[in-house]
């Protein structure tokens, strides 16, 4: 009987969601289409330039086991580096080197420093509304990052090992997972306002319904006669009488 109970709620489900179809459909679709007019011409766009440095440690004429405790000290040293420029003083010397174009709490919420894999290199991101300055403010960075880590320690030094680029696509917002999201999130609402709708629609519908309900087979049906009636004066306002058929006849 349990199985049963379930088996008939699940069918009960299945025709809620069957018959709300075409408005599922719509509804996720139209979702989709404003999420992707919004994210196409109403947000704006962010670009992303990016610059790797490659922390080296002074080894020349050292045994093997000095030069792995070089490079362990060049890899523990990333992480202090990256700490060191990541501060008020050294935004300020970018901040110098593009002519005071932006303050040093401005370039700080533009630029992130991050580890590349737990090895020497580190990369700095810069994200701005114009690819221009993205690459500007990476450039900057390149040149002015060597010289504060020289000033650090002598024995460490900082290399190039990928130049800024000049970016062509933004990095967001992403159109395709917002139209996917968006998608998804239409659905799900119209889901729940058909199943919300059929729930508390305690009609019976004879089309529908009365084949479904209890699988009851059906003796009769009582005809909706104001259907009937307004149909039938349709038919006699329109249908000539005998005389003028007769008359309509003689006259051909």
């Amino acid at each position: 009987m349990e199985m049963e109970k379930d088996e008939i709620k699940l069918g009960e489900i299945w025709q809620i969601i069957k018959k709300g179809l075409v408005f599922i459909i719509i509804t996720s679709v139209v979702f989709s289409i404003g999420s992707f007019v919004f994210t196409k011409y109403f947000m704006q766009k962010s670009y992303t330039s990016s610059v790797k440095l490659y922390v080296e440690s002074e080894n020349k004429g050292l045994t093997s086991y000095e030069n792995l405790q070089s490079y362990t000290y060049a890899e523990k040293l990333v992480a202090t580096y990256m700490q060191m420029l990541d501060t008020h003083s050294y935004y300020s010397v970018v901040a110098e080197e593009l002519n005071n174009k932006y303050t040093p709490t401005e370039l700080s919420d533009m630029i992130t420093f991050t580890n590349v894999e737990e090895t020497e290199i580190f990369e700095a991101d810069v994200i701005s509304n114009s690819p221009t300055n993205a690459k500007e403010i990476a450039d900057a960075i390149a040149k002015t990052a060597p010289n504060k880590i020289g000033k650090i320690n002598k024995n460490a030094k900082l290399k190039i090992v990928d130049e800024a680029i000049l970016p062509k696509n933004p990095t967001s917002p992403n159109t395709k997972m917002n139209v996917l999201l968006a998608f998804l999130v239409g659905m799900v609402l119209s889901v729940i306002i058909v199943f919300i709708k059929g729930r508390t629609d305690k009609k019976i519908k004879y089309n529908d319904d009365m084949t479904t309900l209890g699988n009851l087979p059906i003796l009769a049906t009582i005809p909706d006669l104001d259907s009937l009636t307004n149909s039938k004066n349709r038919y006699e306002k329109y249908t000539p009488s005998h005389g003028q058929e007769y008359e309509e006849e003689f006259k051909g």
